[in-house]
Parts: structure tokens; C-alpha cells; sequence
């Protein structure tokens, strides 16, 4: 897998991809989709169809994508049957999760989406704590909830054994459909969208925050995405002081807005045990408030590139403006640029200069938004 990626949007919605193994722009190819917007992370890369619906692009790797499913099955001995599915009113569900608390029946178990695929039927997991137990899985108590063994006792009065299930992403290198189920609440199509915070924490493995603005301004936080779960759960909306246009996210605990006033917001309280933040965020003022900021290039003939120093994870408003040398005018060049010489070592991390990588056929044109993936 090459050690960065850099993906880009033309003006006719074709997304592209560009690697450092390679010295061409390649086209993503997938049934006639049209994107608005893309944003990428080192495993995956999110898009806004025209559709106005989200599609993930996954990498294919050695490595699939399998997540386990369990129900428990519970039984109550009595004098006439032995051990049954004849349960008291006080005891759990025949079927139930591991607390007994949820009623969980193994027909119940639905695939999260299209994009999932069941690797084989139920089967009883007949290991205990790692070691092996009597044919059948069962494990043995006293009574619902307590300690359980492998080994039958003469006061075991009820048991258990666990169903499990597998179930494996096979949508990789293609554009998936995010299901819409849980989105029913949403309250327009949605129009800008960051992925990052992949710094933020190693548990779960591959967690991820995924930021999305709806057209009427709204902010919205993608829940639940780790390695086993690439999609995510569920959509939540989050408080803002105003209207968003558009949403940048960082690879830890900084995310940064644009407001409809040209000014822009920084989401605070960012951490590990809360992705999502706690606090509406700090407005910070445009570093021309005449003409106000924006993300991509608008109605404007040409547009000056600012930088803010100082920021940081104690300091997630930073210090102040400085203007970059030069103008940009994206939609009249058709080049994507990058800044050139960032690293660590410089105080302010802005950079020596400008480079840009312009397409060598005249089918890549007019880039209106890139996303760059990088190890």
C-alpha cells in the first residue's frame, strides 16, 4: 500500500486518485456515481454522492473485516423435564444478550446492510474461558445471574450455552451505500464532510470521526466507526451557535468550522472517551473580516490562503492570522496544490512554498475538492 494517497473531485463529479507509487491521476470507477466531496483517512475514503447520499470506499486488504454476533441460550432444570426451555417469570429470555437483560432470538439478527455478507450459519461455541467444554457448550450455575462453570454440579439449577455468528464486509475498493434506516431524521441532504481523529485513541482499533454539514447549516457526527464497523451506527446532531457551511477535521482533537458570517468555530472538549465534544466551540474572526473565509473557492475572482499559527491540542484557537504568499484561483486553474516543506521542525508548520499537480490529460479538470490519506 503506497505511504500516501491523495483523492480529488472534477467539476463533472469523477473522482480521482493520485499515489506515491505512481505518476498519474487514476479514475475510481463505479456505476455511473457523480461525487460532490471526498475525504479520506489511511483506510478509507467517504464521499457525497449527487444523490445526496454518503458512500464509503474501503481498501481491500489481507486482512477482512469480521465481526462476531452471540446470543445465549438459557435453560432452568425442574423435577419432571430436567433441564428446559421452561423458564420462571422472574428468570431471562429463553434467547438473550450476556446480561440476560435483552431479549435476542437468533432470527432477529439482521445484517447491518448490503454491504455485509453472513460467513456461515449459527454454531454453539463450545469453549469456556479457553478451555473446552462437554459436548453441547452448556455451562452450569446455581442461578440467573451467577458465576458459571463447564462442569455440571448437583445444585446446578439452570445453564447456558452461547450461539455464534459471523458476519464479513465484502464491499472493499468499491463506492458502498451508507444505509439511510437510521437516518430518517435528517432534516435535508447533506453537503460537506471531514473524516480524522485517528490519533485520538487506539481502542477501538480504527475508530474514526466523521463530521457532515446538512444545507440548512447543521453539524452532524458519525457514530460508532472502528474496523469492525467501518460504517458507523448512527448520525447525531450536534448543537452549533450557528449555521455551518463547511467542516474540517484533523487527525486528533482539532475540528474547525466555517459559519455562514465568514467566521469560523472550533469545537472544543474533543477527547478520547468523548469524540464528539462537549462545547459549542470558540468563534474565531475571519482574518479579513471585509470579505469573510471560506473553504473552497466561491463567487470570487481570486482568493488568499491564510494560516493560523499556534494551534494546537491546549491551544485549539491559536495565536493569530498570517497571509500566505500568492492568490489561488481553483476553479479558473484546474491543479490541485499542496504546501511544500511542512513538518514539525518549524515553529508555525506553514510551510516553504506552493508546488501543484497539475493533471496530464485534459480529462482530469477543474478539481473542486481533494482529500489526502497518508501512514
Amino acid at each position: 500500500m503506497p505511504s500516501s494517497f491523495l483523492w480529488a473531485v472534477d467539476v463533472y463529479g469523477r473522482v480521482y486518485s493520485l499515489s506515491t507509487a505512481g505518476q498519474h491521476w487514476e479514475q475510481c470507477r463505479h456505476a455511473q456515481l457523480e461525487f460532490k466531496r471526498v475525504t479520506a483517512v489511511q483506510q478509507c475514503c467517504w464521499g457525497i454522492a449527487c444523490d445526496h447520499n454518503i458512500y464509503l470506499n474501503v481498501h481491500a486488504s489481507d486482512v477482512p473485516i469480521r465481526c462476531q454476533e452471540e446470543a445465549y441460550e438459557n435453560q432452568r432444570w425442574n423435577p419432571v423435564d430436567g433441564f428446559s426451555n421452561r423458564l420462571l417469570p422472574s428468570d431471562r429470555w429463553q434467547w438473550s444478550n450476556v446480561t440476560g437483560l435483552q431479549h435476542q432470538p437468533l432470527d432477529d439478527f439482521q445484517l447491518p446492510s448490503e454491504n455485509w455478507e453472513w460467513e456461515a450459519d449459527w454454531h454453539v461455541d463450545e469453549n469456556f474461558r479457553g478451555e473446552p467444554t462437554e459436548k453441547g457448550g452448556w455451562t452450569y450455575a446455581i442461578d440467573f445471574p451467577a458465576t458459571y462453570t463447564k462442569d455440571k454440579k448437583w445444585n446446578s439449577c439452570v445453564r447456558r450455552r452461547r450461539w455464534i455468528r459471523y458476519r464479513r464486509y465484502k464491499s472493499q475498493d468499491t463506492w458502498a451505500k451508507i444505509p439511510l434506516e437510521q437516518t430518517a431524521s435528517l432534516p435535508d441532504p447533506f453537503n460537506d464532510i471531514s473524516c480524522g481523529s485517528w490519533e485520538l485513541t487506539e481502542e477501538p482499533r480504527g475508530c474514526l470521526c466523521l463530521w457532515a454539514v446538512s444545507l440548512q447549516g447543521k453539524l452532524w457526527f458519525r457514530d460508532g466507526i472502528h474496523h469492525h464497523n467501518p460504517e458507523g451506527s448512527v448520525w447525531e446532531e450536534v448543537p452549533t451557535p450557528a449555521e455551518v457551511v463547511q467542516i474540517s477535521c484533523g487527525p486528533a482533537d482539532l475540528l474547525w468550522a466555517v459559519l455562514w458570517e465568514g467566521h469560523m468555530l472550533v469545537r472544543e472538549g474533543i477527547t478520547r472517551d468523548c469524540p464528539r465534544g462537549v462545547r459549542h466551540g470558540v468563534v474565531v474572526e475571519s482574518p479579513n473580516p471585509e470579505v469573510g473565509t471560506i473553504h473552497v473557492a466561491d463567487h470570487k475572482v481570486r482568493e488568499r490562503v491564510w494560516f493560523r499559527r499556534g494551534v494546537n491540542s491546549h491551544n485549539p484557537c491559536g495565536s493569530g492570522w498570517i497571509g500566505m504568499v500568492g492568490e489561488m484561483v481553483p476553479a479558473r486553474t484546474g491543479a490541485v496544490c499542496f504546501r511544500q516543506g511542512v513538518d514539525g521542525q518549524r515553529a508555525d508548520r506553514e510551510g516553504l512554498e506552493d508546488r501543484d499537480l497539475r493533471p496530464e490529460t485534459a480529462s482530469v479538470r477543474t478539481p473542486v475538492a481533494a482529500a489526502c490519506r497518508g501512514e
